[in-house]
């Protein structure tokens, strides 16, 4: 993996390198970011412990492109984050072409469309948080393989965009799972007026995730019902759905923003739907500074359903115990303040209280950290 990063880092390198006539733009952000949970050693809550941590949320990134004239450009994008070891990967890499005036097409390694912030979901300097609550901004899958088309067409006073994505994104691993999302197919719709904006947004992918806990368990009940195991247990192809709202209204000096999303595994037995929402108050007390307020939640809820009216010991001895286990219900408090000390940097400090009521767990974190842009 570390000789293939290499190889794409030179690659990119050297195609801008050869562009002729053509001037390549740098830019970057980064975000250098600490925190700890306050609470006992056995607290945890995004990767924070009961000590000191620099890494989980700290990442820095730089972004090349080039417009190469007549409505082509190229760009890609490297992104190092803390909590991967700082290894480097391509975020982006894609070219953009304008079929028309209001017409423009994507290809190559785009970032799924989820939420509000999709675009600039990891570039912290543009938002409030240090990073965006994750009851609702949380996806492991950031980018995607393939096409975009995004329209843009005015209607009376209100600007509208709409986006279609068409894509895939294989081999999305760690040291004990693997997972494929093929296809991937996203919509969503965009309509601003002045400063209100409202988002719908929709996507559908049919995903195959291997791991040893998965494996095993289809394994064990294929040996029983090879017909349930192969529909309910085991995650080949299977369809998710994923459909939002958001709203993003600001009434100088506050800003709200409203977001809801449903993600819907359909007939999978061991992943919980889940609902999403946040609610976000910011107050712009001068230029420099901003007090802001969220209230997220998550609530999982397993596909019990489908073990109704299942007899076979074997089974019910299997996925009882674990579609207990993946129900929870997190309800999670950030309060925090934005200064831009810098033109280009900002200075955020944030106090986070969670409790997840199904697994009666709680936990309470103190987070800061710089954004910058460069």
């Amino acid at each position: 993996m570390k000789t293939m990063n290499q190889f794409l880092t030179l690659a990119l390198l050297s195609f801008f390198s050869f562009v002729s006539l053509a001037e390549v733009n740098f830019q970057g952000f980064a975000s250098f970011v600490g925190g700890a949970t306050l609470d006992n050693e056995d607290s945890n809550y995004l990767d924070y412990e009961n000590k000191l941590e620099f890494d989980n949320d700290s990442l820095y990134a730089l972004q090349a492109s080039s417009d190469l004239g007549d409505g082509l450009s190229v760009t890609g994008q490297l992104i190092a984050r803390g909590a991967e070891n700082y290894k480097p990967e391509f975020e982006w890499m894609y070219l953009s072409y304008n079929l028309t005036p209001t017409l423009n097409a994507k290809m190559g390694r785009i970032r799924t469309p989820f939420y509000m912030f999709s675009e600039y979901l990891e570039v912290g300097y543009t938002y409030h948080w240090i990073r965006p609550p994750k009851e609702l901004y949380a996806a492991q899958v950031t980018n995607m393989d393939g096409v975009s088309f995004l329209y843009n067409m005015p209607i009376g006073s209100i600007d509208s965009q709409y986006q279609v994505v068409i894509g895939a994104r294989e081999g999305f691993d760690d040291a004990a799972t693997r997972s494929d999302y093929k296809p991937l197919i996203g919509a969503n719709a965009q309509f601003e007026m002045g400063n209100y904006t409202t988002k719908l947004i929709y996507t559908q992918g049919d995903i195959s995730y291997n791991s040893t806990a998965i494996d095993g368990a289809t394994a064990a009940v294929n040996a029983v019902d090879a017909a349930f195991a192969s529909k309910y247990v085991a995650i080949e192809d299977s369809t998710i759905k994923f459909s939002g709202i958001a709203f993003d209204l600001n009434f100088s000096p506050v800003k709200i923003l409203l977001e809801y999303s449903f993600i819907d595994f359909e007939e999978i037995l061991f992943a919980g739907d889940e609902t999403r929402m946040l609610a976000s108050a910011a107050y712009s007390l001068n230029d420099s500074n901003i007090i802001h307020y969220s209230w997220s939640s998550n609530k999982k809820e397993a596909n019990t359903d489908i073990i109704n009216g299942v007899t076979d010991a074997t089974i019910l001895a299997i996925a009882t115990p674990t579609l207990a286990d993946i129900e929870s219900e997190v309800t999670t408090h950030t309060l925090g303040i934005r200064h831009d000390f810098h033109d280009s940097a900002a200075a955020k400090i944030e106090l986070i209280s969670t409790e997840d009521s199904e697994k009666d767990t709680e936990a309470t974190v103190l987070r800061f950290g710089v954004d910058m842009l460069f």
